[in-house]
């Protein structure tokens, strides 16, 4: 059977779609007028067979939310996948990358076998290498780098933690080796905000929609994502549903953005903003607080430190002032900081979009502020701290956002941190030691479920600078762009439905942990990556003390703070672990010494940041135009007076499944929204092939006109660019990769300067 989009969209909608969606054969659009390029594999069909079929509960790993999901098992061979209805994040709810997932399994063109680069790199050819040769091969280059130059010389790279496995796995090798040199990707992450918040108020935040009577969603998009909150499980019916259920009680539902997203669409009020602007229209809302004494004066006097200097720098910042930068009248900005200051249950969830601005890391503190000073900060139906929010003092797993606890600690400093002391984890400062040789130029690099040649902005540099390494190491499911321009060695992967592994979400009930079962053996014997860390590690010469040996004890050894094991989760793969409560900064909740206060270096709120101040950054947040600012760079905006923004869509997790056929034949192609204004000005119809050009290079679209974009702003598809989909589309070719956050080294992904003409 051969489904149309309007039928793929209707079945992808609903658990009962997913045996027909198993056995269907999609393919990619070929009359759509696209340019060449590479094909999306062939569809996979599961085998009818008479076995009986036996079902395991697992948990989605094609991106953060991680639903419940119910692998459908006959004779060895996963046949259907649905959605879990006892599993309290999802509640039998599945997405299209959910249920389209087993094509990813049994997709012909997955790797299974190690290779060996065969050529030059970039050219393709591989030779096939039995495990144990690959082992001893890599084993055999890490030791010679690290006896001739010293182990921090090695560099790693983990890809966006969609599982846990992606942030964990390697780490306790990376420690025994000895460098302390990570190069990965938390510029583009969550990670940016997470220093704001952490050094604010000491916690990532978690939003209480349930209990909410007004939500601001600040550079958010949900109802694209299907992500409402950061990791919060709010077992109600699909991920969404918190949202949807608040909209029905009448909640007053705001959304902050360039474009009329399809979260925009659904709320009570949109209000349009320029884009990497942010930042101004939150200072001007504390200067309303502030100015009409609407700030929470028991929780600021108790509770924050700074307030006396805030109230004085934020002099600078009136509505009238942010009227100009943002393009938000003066009253909208007023009017919605005296609603927010006076609705005493109220929460504004920031998005990733404020991660991909040159000055996030400021813009997220100055929303933390407002937080803060109006008290919205872990009440209910604030911006709260659920348990557990990793790295909280009451962690039910080891370590933090950023990894697993080590049994070793390395002594040597990160080079990143000679660059960006308060986030030394980033690409950028590890191409900006490359290209530089300050501090030193790394020599090998093991990357891990990341496309990092063409994820970070100007990709081209990426790949021309660590072409300087003398080896590199790629482990993922497909040749992606990054292991077919770089890799010396490819080890491949298993898929989530081919290992253990554990997932915690927060929750108002406690933290939920839910284990991640294996429902297969992997395909033509490929090695779980647990299993392959441990056996590196023995040739090394360091498993000694290893605190696993492999998956299973690794599960055990990650909860020992919930104190489940993996035989506790095996026998009910779903457990609350602690419970919830409001204002723990009252009865020591939020510390690790178990005092009142926050997890802050004074206990405080801090108004003026300690920390920055430590690492010699503005320790207020101060407003510093976006990267495509014209009143900062007038001769950019006149040669090139777009500004583009980054979209994503529901479809595709980052730059991952646009080989998946089921996924392409409903989205097939990268996509530009353009205002009717501008389209007319440039003579572009919609439905046509355009061209974006930067000063940092170029890039092909699919033109959509549409009045969902402002005049001056382009919406524009992130995610493309690998071997199979369209590589000359990829957004990143159009950002600059050096003019980034100075603080979280973060692009300007959010807003860059661009130009459109016929392609």
């Amino acid at each position: 059977m051969e489904l149309t989009r309007r039928q793929f969209a209707a079945l992808a909608s609903s658990a009962a779609g997913v045996a027909a969606l198993s056995m269907a054969g999609c393919s990619p659009n070929k009359d759509s007028g696209k340019p060449e390029e590479a094909d999306a594999h062939e569809p996979y069909v599961s085998p009818m067979t008479d076995g009986e079929i036996t079902k395991v509960r697992t948990a989605c790993g094609n991106c953060h939310n991680n639903c419940g999901m119910i692998a459908n098992v006959r004779d060895g061979v996963i046949i259907s996948l649905e959605g879990d209805p006892e599993h309290p994040h999802g509640k039998g709810s599945l997405c299209p990358k959910g249920q389209a997932f087993l094509d990813v399994v049994y997709a012909p063109d997955r790797v299974t076998k190690p290779l060996k680069r065969a050529g030059e790199r970039g050219e393709g050819k591989w030779e096939e290498m039995e495990w144990d040769e690959a082992l001893d091969y890599i084993a055999e280059k890490l030791t010679e780098i690290r006896d001739t130059y010293g182990p921090e010389y090695l560099c790693y790279s983990n890809g966006a933690p969609v599982q846990n496995i992606v942030r964990n796995a390697y780490w306790e090798f990376y420690a025994r080796y000895g460098t302390p040199n990570q190069a990965a990707v938390p510029n583009l992450c969550f990670v940016p905000r997470l220093v704001a918040l952490n050094t604010t108020y000491g916690f990532r935040n978690e939003d209480d929609y349930n209990n909410a009577d007004l939500i601001i969603l600040w550079g958010a998009n949900p109802f694209a994502s299907m992500r409402p909150s950061s990791f919060m499980c709010y077992e109600k019916k699909g991920c969404l549903s918190s949202l949807i259920d608040a909209m029905e009680r009448g909640v007053n539902l705001v959304a902050i953005d360039p474009v009329c997203s399809e979260t925009a669409n659904k709320a009570t009020t949109w209000i349009p903003i320029r884009p990497g602007t942010d930042g101004a229209m939150a200072l001007a809302m504390i200067h309303t607080v502030i100015k009409e004494d609407l700030y929470d004066h028991d929780f600021v006097e108790k509770w924050c430190q700074g307030f006396d200097e805030l109230s004085s720098f934020i002099e600078q910042y009136s509505p009238e002032w942010a009227e100009g930068e943002t393009g938000v009248p003066v009253q909208t900005i007023a009017d919605l900081a005296r609603t927010y200051a006076t609705t005493p249950r109220a929460t504004i969830h920031d998005g990733n979009n404020f991660a991909l601005q040159t000055n996030c890391v400021q813009a997220t503190r100055a929303i933390a502020i407002l937080e803060s000073i109006t008290g919205h900060i872990d009440v209910e139906g604030g911006n709260c701290c659920f348990p557990d929010v990793i790295g909280n003092p009451k962690a039910v797993e080891m370590g933090n956002s950023a990894g697993i606890k080590t049994t070793v600690a390395v002594d040597k400093p990160p080079l990143a941190a000679t660059y960006n002391p308060m986030l030394a984890a980033g690409m950028p400062a590890t191409l900006r030691a490359i290209e530089t040789g300050e501090p030193y130029v790394p020599k090998a690099m093991m990357m891990y479920h990341t496309n990092g040649a063409i994820t970070q902005a100007q990709p081209q540099r990426t790949i021309e600078l660590l072409r300087n390494l003398d080896f590199i190491v790629v482990n993922d499911l497909f040749i992606t762009q990054t292991a077919l321009q770089l890799a010396d060695v490819f080890i491949p992967d298993c898929t989530f439905l081919e290992r253990y592994d554990y997932r915690t979400y927060p929750s108002a009930e406690g933290t939920v942990v839910t284990l991640r079962q294996q429902a297969i053996e992997p395909r033509d014997g490929i090695m779980n990556t647990y299993d392959f860390e441990y056996a590196l590690a023995e040739r090394m010469g360091f498993a000694e003390g290893y605190p696993w040996t492999n998956q299973e004890e690794f599960i055990t050894y990650a909860l020992t703070p919930s104190g489940l094991t993996f035989e506790d989760l095996k026998a009910n793969p779903t457990q609350i672990v602690g419970k919830h409560e409001y204002r723990k900064y009252e009865t020591g909740g939020l510390r690790p010494d178990g005092e009142p206060g926050f997890n802050t270096p004074d206990g405080k709120v801090d108004l003026v940041d300690l920390a920055f101040k430590k690492n010699g950054y503005d320790p207020l947040p101060a407003y510093v135009p976006p990267a495509a600012s014209a009143s900062t760079k007038p001769e950019v905006a006149a040669a090139y007076p777009l500004i583009g923004i980054n979209r994503r869509i529901v479809y595709y997790a980052h730059f991952k499944y646009r080989n998946n056929p089921y996924l392409r034949e409903n989205r097939p192609d990268p996509v530009v929204l353009m205002n009717p204004v501008d389209a007319k000005d440039r003579s572009l119809a919609d439905g046509e092939w355009i061209k974006l050009t930067s000063l940092f290079g170029e890039a092909k679209f699919l033109l959509n006109v549409s009045e969902r974009v402002m005049a001056g702003v382009l919406w524009v598809d992130g995610g493309w660019g690998d071997p199979w989909a369209y590589e000359d589309s990829n957004l990143n070719a159009l950002v600059d990769g050096t003019e980034l956050d100075p603080v979280s080294q973060s692009p300007s992904l959010h807003s860059f300067f661009v130009e459109a003409s016929k392609a």
